[in-house]
């Protein structure tokens, strides 16, 4: 089995090391190829799990490696703008080395039980991208990339291992599943935020695209003309009950207190236990340059 002292130092070079993308393939990865289907990227699964019961590190990190896109910043280099190749590299490579490490991890413990095995349904692809507001900053692909998401399930699960599942998006390409985010792809992982309850909609004020969103910490330029903090206590109602400016652009600021008093914040339960629940956030409001 696994040493815990490998997997450590490998979890360590994660994290203090520079990020590695993986060479252009493998020879793991010439060995076998799986149909583009649920059933094959199970397959695909079940086969890295054969590896890792090994406790062979040298041939759990090539299993690994293959999860990853082959040559991953020339694909990028083919599929996004050049200003954005540098930022999306290293985007790439951090989703890549976490993704690695939780499945040797989940592996590497479940894998123990000679039941194991990972359950993989088909899971809904994320919403696209909007074209205002803060998703019309997110960096994207030049053409269309056919992504494809899946639900994970361990069939052993133990409380103290974490969550029963897991949710990761991939893409398929030279007979393999690759990695290319979680619920989001890589170039998009910060949605998990601006999708969130403390997030609001954009809106248009006086011309000019107006969002808001609990607890960010942009800054003007690329798209972004004017940014207010302001901090705000909602009523259980979802209604502002009193706002106070923290910083910002004094041209933009009873525009953001506008925006955000015409708002509406999620609203507690009626439930007697949240009675004296306080709601106060910083929000961040961002006026966006007019294209």
């Amino acid at each position: 089995m696994l040493h815990k002292a490998g997997l450590v130092a490998w979890l360590l070079t994660l994290a203090i090391g520079p990020y590695a993308l993986p060479a252009a393939c493998t020879a793991s990865d010439a060995l076998k190829t799986y149909t583009h289907s649920r059933a094959g990227i199970e397959e695909q699964f079940a086969d890295v799990l054969a590896v890792v019961r090994t406790g062979d590190e040298g041939a759990i990190r090539m299993a690994l490696d293959t999860l990853g896109i082959p040559d991953a910043k020339g694909w990028i280099v083919a599929h996004f703008s050049a200003k954005d190749v540098t930022q999306e590299v290293t985007s790439y490579a951090e989703g890549l080395k976490k993704f690695q490490s939780h499945v040797w991890w989940v592996t590497g413990n479940f894998g123990k039980n000679p039941d194991f095995a990972l359950k993989v349904e088909d899971s809904p692809v994320a919403t696209q991208l909007s074209g205002v507001g803060f998703e019309s900053l997110v960096p994207r692909p030049k053409d269309e990339v056919k992504v494809e998401t899946f639900r994970f399930t361990p069939s052993a699960s133990d409380p103290k291992l974490g969550p029963p599942s897991w949710v990761s998006s991939f893409i398929y390409l030279d007979g393999r599943f690759r990695m290319i985010g979680g619920t989001y792809p890589f170039w998009a992982e910060g949605l998990n935020a601006t999708r969130g309850p403390m997030s609001l909609p954009p809106a248009l004020i006086r011309g000019r695209t107006v969002q808001a969103a609990a607890f960010r910490k942009d800054a003007k330029g690329d798209g972004i003309d004017g940014i207010v903090h302001i901090k705000v206590d909602v009523g259980h109602d979802g209604k502002i009950k009193k706002m106070k400016v923290l910083s910002g652009d004094a041209e933009f600021i009873e525009d953001a207190k506008e925006y955000l008093q015409n708002a509406e914040f999620p609203r507690l339960p009626d439930d007697p236990r949240l009675s004296n629940a306080k709601l106060e956030w910083d929000m961040e409001v961002v006026f966006f340059a007019h294209k």
